[in-house]
């Protein structure tokens, strides 16, 4: 009686570990399923997440301040780049201070002039091609330029004051032709007729998406020496 009792028992224990062996091995495959699921989401959120990011820093603006005061005594030019209003880069330059270390003979200064005036078509076809490149993708927010002017003399203050009127009305209308202005240009031109004088102020505020900046340099880097390639 004993040992016919025992045999159901046995096979009855047999049957729960299986089934039990068979629930574990299910909840096993589940659980790697859904963390492969799991791991599969979170990559895709940070590579999401990661495209927004990168889209969001190439539409965000870049902003350059620059200024520039010139007189009889001091020539400084500023120049501060923003990016969401942290300051990248800052720099102060005093063009009266601006010294070279080198001194070149009249026969360095001659060999000089030869090799920059050597295919100087080339050269201010590449510059002017560069230029339009930059200036079509930027956004004059300020642009600021006012000039006290005077020779000691009325009749050649009269003649200084009306030249530099038409330089300035010509670098403003190049610039406006190749980019954007989103600022009336404020301009000026004030004659000391009674006593010598020079002091001009400028102050610009320019803007540029960070991916039109990234593509005009890659732009530029391409096309170039393309060019000169062709050229050749």
């Amino acid at each position: 009686m004993k040992t016919s009792l025992n045999l159901p028992l046995k096979k009855f224990s047999s049957d729960i570990v299986y089934h039990v062996l068979i629930v574990m091995c299910k909840n096993a495959v589940l659980l790697h399923t859904n963390l492969k699921r799991g791991v599969i989401m979170v990559i895709g959120i940070v590579v999401i997440s990661l495209l927004v990011v990168c889209m969001v820093l190439l539409c965000s603006n870049i902003y350059i301040n620059g200024s520039a005061a010139v007189n009889l005594h001091t020539q400084t030019v500023d120049i501060k780049v923003y990016f969401y209003r942290i300051c990248l880069f800052k720099r102060s330059i005093d063009l009266m201070n601006e010294e070279t270390d080198e001194k070149h003979s009249l026969q360095d200064i001659l060999s000089m002039i030869h090799k920059t005036s050597h295919d100087l078509p080339r050269k201010v076809s590449d510059f002017n091609e560069a230029a339009t490149i930059i200036l079509s993708r930027l956004r004059f927010k300020k642009w600021y330029w006012h000039t006290h002017i005077g020779t000691g003399e009325a009749h050649t203050t009269g003649i200084a004051g009306g030249g530099l009127w038409g330089a300035k009305g010509t670098i403003v209308g190049l610039i406006a032709s190749k980019s954007q202005f989103q600022c009336e240009p404020s301009l000026a031109v004030t004659p000391s007729f009674n006593q010598k004088q020079l002091n001009s102020v400028a102050d610009c505020m320019i803007a540029i998406r960070l991916g039109q900046a990234i593509y005009a340099l890659l732009k530029i880097i391409w096309k170039l020496p393309a060019r000169r390639q062709a050229a050749i």
